[in-house]
């Protein structure tokens, strides 16, 4: 089904088969499935939430927005970021909700929303901004094991590091380096369109080497949010801040190739997205993309456009391997699947807007 929203009527109505409507006001297909997710409601007040088998199975006030969430599976534990310029990182049980550490950045430092694991779940990697010392982009370093005590860092590759993620051989570490320098006190302003320098850089997590960096062939691509597939092959995604008279490729693909590699789509796709991809998701050969400002979805197979679908205010997106398929969040409280017959809603919860990611865990 395409539909740039799911009716009321549909939602009420039992327009999709196998859809019930809860008593807490969420609708269920009655996967087991959880869901997890930063979200506001209609009066700007913040959560922290996880929704399984159709309803909230908890939703945690949180004192600023969220962005992405990050699941350790070895601590049973689910960690929410804070949103750009935010401070805090809280992590939650993965289960009841129950709080297990609260982590402040350092002085001189803000998060920017994302972060990682290696060494089987003890060390916890984070994108962060030394405003302090001018914006430099720099990786936070946690120790799970002690209370997410900090114990180091290294250099980012870049300006404005935004989504990162542990390769494949457990021990690489690629980042999206946006290239924008922000300030906090400037109200999020973008003070350096002019002379930014977006890449992607793989570097070792264990000692800070970068590895290899590798730019987008126009230079207000701001690189921001990625995946990576069981192979290797990261997909990452851009936010155009030129001209936007100028259509430009906002997705790239690296496996090892002398330059990022344009995803293939007419000019027309390309601008359905309306120059920003909010979130990645791949498995196998195919990657899906989010758009809220385009209100669209594309999904890709092997490199190549294969289908847009419309989704007013679409936000996150995971695979989900019970289905074989992805599902996505968005602005409206509702929770879609995205598979080739097109969208099908699997659950909403009438008050409250998903941000921008979602992790989702079987």
């Amino acid at each position: 089904m395409t539909a740039t929203e799911f009716s009321r009527r549909q939602i009420l109505g039992g327009c999709l088969a196998g859809l019930a409507l809860s008593l807490t006001g969420t609708v269920a297909a009655g996967s087991k499935r959880r869901i997890y997710s930063a979200a506001s409601d209609r009066n700007n007040r913040h959560f922290l939430c996880c929704w399984a088998e159709g309803e909230l199975q908890f939703k945690v006030a949180s004192s600023g927005r969220g962005h992405d969430v990050l699941l350790n599976v070895h601590t049973n534990s689910a960690l929410y970021f804070a949103r750009r310029p935010g401070t805090w990182l809280t992590v939650l049980d993965a289960h009841s909700g129950e709080l297990q550490a609260s982590v402040t950045s350092p002085a001189g430092r803000h998060f920017y929303g994302h972060g990682t694991l290696i060494q089987q779940g003890e060390i916890l990697l984070t994108s962060e901004n030394d405003f302090a010392n001018g914006g430099q982009g720099v990786i936070g370093i946690y120790d799970c094991r002690d209370n997410y005590r900090r114990i180091g860092e290294f250099a980012s590759g870049g300006i404005g590091p935004h989504q990162i993620a542990t390769m494949p051989n457990g021990r690489t570490l690629v980042v999206a380096n946006g290239g924008i320098l922000t300030l906090p006190g400037s109200n999020r302003d973008k003070l350096n369109l002019d002379s930014m320098q977006p890449n992607l850089s793989y570097i070792d997590s264990r000692t800070g080497q970068l590895l290899g960096q590798y730019q987008p062939p126009h230079p207000q691509l701001s690189l921001r949010h990625l995946d990576v597939n069981n192979a290797g092959e990261v997909t990452v995604g851009a936010q155009f801040e030129g001209d936007t008279a100028q259509t430009l490729p906002l997705l790239f693909r690296h496996w090892g190739e002398d330059t990022l590699q344009p995803l293939s789509a007419s000019d027309t796709v390309w601008r359905s997205h309306n120059h920003y991809i909010a979130s990645v998701a791949s498995a196998g050969d195919t990657v899906i993309a989010t758009s809220p400002r385009g209100n669209c979805i594309s999904r890709w197979r092997n490199g190549q456009f294969e289908k847009l679908e419309h989704l007013n205010d679409v936000a996150g997106v995971a695979f989900d391997p019970q289905r074989n398929a992805f599902v996505t969040s968005n602005g409206r409280g509702q929770l879609v699947h995205v598979d080739q017959q097109g969208l099908s809603l699997t659950g909403r919860v009438a008050d409250l807007r998903w941000d921008n990611h979602m992790e989702l865990s079987t």
